[in-house]
């Protein structure tokens, strides 16, 4: 006939152990990872972490150097040429007026394009100016745009 265990011998030999408040059998415990909590915070620091590596891994804002829309050259001490090469930024554009101010202080304003005009200035289009330009001479370039409006688009010294 088997022999029939009595409850305390059934929890000695499933090997019970006793805690500060309860009794654990250590075959059915949970694991440390499902207690109290312990799930939210482990997801909450893996969201964390991707957020983080996510930030350092993207590339660094890099602006391309895009050429002027619109350039001055001095060829010598008496020559400057304003030129526009062309932009597509600058598509609407129909007049340019270049204002240089010399070094002894005499200006001079002359411009290409019309600001009447309804079609674009040409790309390749120059402004030669010819003078005294011995210092550092100022100029302004002001574009004059279909829409009406303009800006200055170059504002140097050379």
């Amino acid at each position: 006939m088997p022999r029939v265990l009595h409850h305390r011998e059934l929890v000695s030999q499933r090997n019970f152990y006793k805690t500060g408040y309860r009794m654990v059998d250590p075959m059915t415990r949970q694991f440390l990872l499902y207690r109290k909590g312990t799930i939210a915070v482990c997801l909450l620091a893996f969201i964390l972490l991707m957020l983080v590596a996510s930030g350092c891994t993207q590339p660094a804002s890099q602006q391309q150097k895009t050429p002027a829309a619109v350039t001055a050259t001095q060829t010598d001490n008496s020559h400057i040429t304003i030129s526009y090469p062309g932009s597509t930024e600058m598509g609407n554009l129909i007049e340019l007026e270049a204002t240089v101010t010399d070094s002894a202080g005499k200006t001079q304003t002359q411009s290409v394009g019309d600001h009447l005009s309804t079609t674009p200035l040409k790309w390749g289009a120059t402004i030669p100016l010819t003078g005294t330009f011995n210092g550092n001479d100022h100029i302004l370039v002001t574009g004059y745009f279909m829409d009406g409006s303009q800006r200055l688009v170059l504002d140097t010294t050379i």
